[in-house]
């Protein structure tokens, strides 16, 4: 792909009057939480920082849902700068109270586009301190400019392509703060094209309805405006979305299936008259292939296992030839019948091993994951549930389950949900318990989410039955004894 980079730099015109300050909404946090993990997985594993890290991360539970993104973006800031080798704390203060704004986020080949780029204050956010200077990579060329806020860069493609726009501060650090996107034919123009050609495939008949709903979910993705509080539009890469819709519609058109293939989707499924937004990944592997199915935790969607929880899924699954969907966890805690009905039509797409259908979550999403091996344990091979558990009294034995319980978890407390399984497993014994010191709620996912995959993909086809009664337990080793079971942080907040 060539392009032609015109540089150039002009500021805008002071803007008369002082400038509105927009409250931080989940778009802004989503950023910070993302830069957080990041930095998280970098840092030292020593038992002192987990355990400050943990705290601090679990303490925010409570704001994040009581909407209140100004405290839990300041809070963020203040750890990830104090992690060892962390960023400055002024460059972050300066990203979690600054939202970059493009006067236009799309532009169309061979035309010129102008970069308009405004720093929008943030209410309630301390101002930090600015960038030395903005980055601006394009598919082919890259250029630096001095800070300047609102600024504007003209450039120009002649190809399809995305341009990323980054704040570079002193010492190096840099961030992304906005995207845009040059695209073969207006985006209005673009999105209309798509969705007439899906009327006329869906007069024309014969198309299985996750497809239909799939083409036009994806479509809508296609606009000058971005829904910030959805991270499918947040996520989305428009240049590769429009390509790959081309593609999908031609095939739908032939009468094949759009959707059975290798590789990572944002998608919806059909099932029992509800839309349900889905990420997929197949990887490059012989078929039929084991099913994991993520549930996500209370707050998140179908996108977090993917970019959060440590963000290792994806490449988890590639490595151990792991098809992964992952949904909306509601549904499927509301009625276990959704699980069958989604099955059938995740393998209308996906050659799936029906007896391997592997289920893992976290919070909510062990809870739900823990019940459907209960309800459900002629669909599901095994459940791994982290940070959270239910159980369903059955007379059916239940698939096979293991939980693992973070020692400092402030919303499942270690004591109280250890006995929780205790006392499932003195009725179903065939759950194994790990305990997981100097971890909270929610970063403990990304700690033990190998672990977890691994004793799923190890569990034999025929169910085992264990001879205790109580469930078998495995502390995780990490050289340091683990806290006392009432050692759980006290910070108080509702279920995430």
């Amino acid at each position: 792909m060539r392009s032609a980079l015109t540089a150039g730099l002009a500021l805008f015109a002071a803007v008369a009057g002082l400038a509105h300050a927009a409250p931080p909404d989940r778009g802004d946090l989503a950023a910070a939480y993302l830069r957080f993990e990041h930095a998280v997985a970098k840092a030292p594993k020593d038992p002192a920082t987990r355990e400050k890290v943990n705290r601090t991360f679990d303490g925010l539970t409570g704001d994040f849902f009581a909407g209140r993104f100004d405290r839990a973006l300041v809070t963020l800031a203040a750890a990830q700068a104090d992690l060892p080798g962390g960023a400055p704390r002024g460059a972050l203060e300066f990203l979690s109270s600054r939202r970059a704004t493009l006067a236009r986020r799309t532009g169309v080949v061979g035309q010129p586009f102008e970069i308009r780029c405004a720093f929008e204050p943030l209410d309630g956010m301390p101002a930090g301190t600015p960038p030395d200077s903005i980055v601006i990579r394009t598919p082919m060329a890259m250029i630096r400019t001095q800070y300047s806020a609102p600024f504007v860069l003209p450039v120009e493609l002649e190809a399809p392509g995305t341009i990323v726009v980054e704040a570079e501060f002193t010492g190096g650090f840099t961030a992304e703060v906005a995207r845009a996107f040059i695209l073969a034919k207006p985006v209005e123009e673009l999105r209309a094209g798509f969705e007439a050609q899906l009327a006329a495939l869906a007069t024309k008949g014969g198309v299985p309805d996750s497809t239909l709903v799939s083409l036009k979910a994806r479509s809508a993705l296609l606009t000058e405006t971005l829904e910030r509080t959805r991270s499918a539009a947040l996520l989305a890469d428009l240049p590769a979305l429009a390509d790959a819709l081309e593609r999908e519609l031609a095939s739908a058109e032939r009468g094949e299936r759009p959707y059975a293939r290798t590789g990572d989707v944002w998608r919806m499924f059909k099932v029992l008259g509800t839309e349900l937004p889905t990420r997929q990944f197949v990887p490059e592997a012989k078929g039929p292939l084991p099913l994991l199915i993520a549930f996500h935790g209370a707050g998140g969607d179908e996108n977090l296992f993917f970019d959060g929880y440590g963000g290792v899924l994806k490449s988890l699954a590639a490595e151990r030839g792991v098809a992964v969907v992952c949904p909306p966890t509601v549904p499927f805690g509301l009625s276990p019948a959704v699980l069958e009905r989604f099955l059938d039509e995740v393998a209308r797409d996906i050659e799936i091993d029906r007896t391997r259908v592997l289920l893992v979550g976290h919070s909510m999403g062990a809870a739900t994951a823990s019940r459907l091996a209960s309800l459900r344990p002629k669909l599901v091979r095994g459940a791994a549930c982290i940070a959270g558990f239910s159980d369903v009294e059955r007379k059916e034995p239940p698939a096979a389950r293991r939980v693992w319980l973070a020692a400092l978890d402030p919303l499942f407390a270690l004591a109280p949900t250890q006995a929780s399984v205790e006392a499932a497993a003195r009725r179903s014994p065939n759950i194994e318990l790990t305990v997981v010191p100097h971890e909270g709620h929610t970063l403990v996912v990304g700690e033990v989410l190998a672990q977890a995959i691994d004793w799923l993909l190890a569990l034999n086809t025929a169910k085992t039955e264990p001879a205790a009664s109580a469930p078998r337990m495995s502390p995780m080793k990490t050289g340091v004894p683990a806290p006392a079971a009432n050692a759980a942080s006290p910070i108080a907040g509702p279920m995430k």
